[in-house]
């Protein structure tokens, strides 16, 4: 740790205000000179990319001088620089940064997420640790919980971290346990409960896919009355869907996720289409399959589809669904709230669905 990250760890700068403050902007970054010890020195200040701070003090001779920054430290002119160097990064953090929830750039992204998607605001309901923050519903059933560790807390995470824990759907969990910046539930039911790091290791769309997958567990929802929305890869190159729906408005599919009687599937179209093409309604699911291989696919269950519409004029490309945050599906995935209203408002859904 450094000056100033111990100093801004928890602020981020304002653009607007480091602008009034007489920073400049040069390409990425922001830069100010100061004067320090009545001249004799100078600490030029910057501001990176991600809007925090970085500095250097430099003598008369335009040396950097660094004999300051050990806590402790000795000699009255040192002493002195540190001092006026501490009260200068103060005033800078006073004037041209606002307050941040954690000190994670990707803790913030989660943060603003929730507010927007759930209206969530976390709660800090532990005395012994005051920064650890938990989302739950209103009914009080946690669905994530943000607190940070120290270095080497968690078995192969070796500096401080951010980490979210989230609860996992049991058949997935061995498989997210494979993918780096996931690892076994910090503090909580290893057998539903993982833990995520908050440095980007894990991408944000990832991420805010098992919020909304730990948002739906702990809902408290039954299943048989509240139905579920998903989005499903199909690919051209292994299976003519045009054709089937063609013969019959019913169709069995691979079933890889907690989709039941009832719930909505968008069936996406792989490249060369590279679309939402179908809206079908499962009315069968956790159905046996006897055979272990099916071509490219391995299938262990199926589901019964009934298309319910088709998607003309290629409104839903792949262009559109990255407006809403929805890229590279290789897997099941819950439909956005955002994307789903978007699509009402392009296809009369409730017209469509009762022809």
């Amino acid at each position: 740790m450094s000056l100033e990250s111990d100093l801004f760890e928890k602020l981020r700068a304002d653009e607007e205000k480091l602008l009034i403050c007489g920073f400049v902007k040069e390409g990425n970054e922001y830069t100010k000179s100061y004067s320090l010890c009545d001249g004799t020195m100078t600490a030029v200040i910057a501001i990176d990319a991600s809007l925090k701070p970085y500095g250097k003090v430099y003598d008369e001779f335009e040396e950097e001088y660094v004999a300051f920054r050990p806590e402790g430290t000795r000699g009255t002119f040192a002493a002195k620089v540190r001092g006026e160097y501490i009260d200068l990064l103060e005033s800078i953090a006073r004037d041209c940064f606002v307050p941040v929830p954690f000190s994670s750039d990707q803790a913030n992204r989660v943060y603003d997420y929730i507010k927007k998607k759930y209206n969530g605001v976390p709660e800090h309901i532990f005395a012994k640790y005051p920064e650890y923050a938990v989302w739950r519903h209103t009914g009080g059933k946690w669905y994530a919980l943000a607190m940070e560790t120290a270095a080497n807390q968690i078995e192969g995470i070796r500096e401080k971290t951010v980490i979210l824990n989230l609860k996992v759907n049991e058949k997935d969990l061995e498989e997210l346990l494979k993918q780096d910046g996931i690892y076994p539930a910090f503090h909580m039911n290893r057998k539903h409960w993982i833990t995520v790091t908050l440095n980007d290791t894990v991408d944000d769309e990832k991420l805010f896919e098992l919020i909304q997958t730990s948002n739906h567990l702990t809902s408290g929802r039954k299943t048989n009355t509240i139905h579920s929305e998903w989005i499903v890869p199909a690919n051209p190159k292994y299976f003519d869907l045009d054709h089937a729906f063609e013969i019959s408005d019913l169709l069995y599919w691979k079933q890889s996720s907690k989709v039941k009687v009832g719930d909505l599937v968008y069936i996406y179209y792989g490249a060369p289409y590279s679309e939402l093409r179908y809206l079908c309604v499962a009315v069968q699911t956790d159905i046996p399959y006897k055979g272990a291989y099916d071509g490219p696919i391995n299938m262990e269950t199926l589901m019964r589809l009934k298309k319910l519409c088709f998607f003309d004029q290629n409104k839903l490309n792949r262009k559109k669904l990255a407006e809403f945050g929805v890229t590279n599906i290789r897997g099941p995935r819950y439909m956005p709230e955002e994307l789903k209203k978007e699509i009402s408002r392009l296809y009369d859904l409730e017209e469509m669905i009762n022809e």
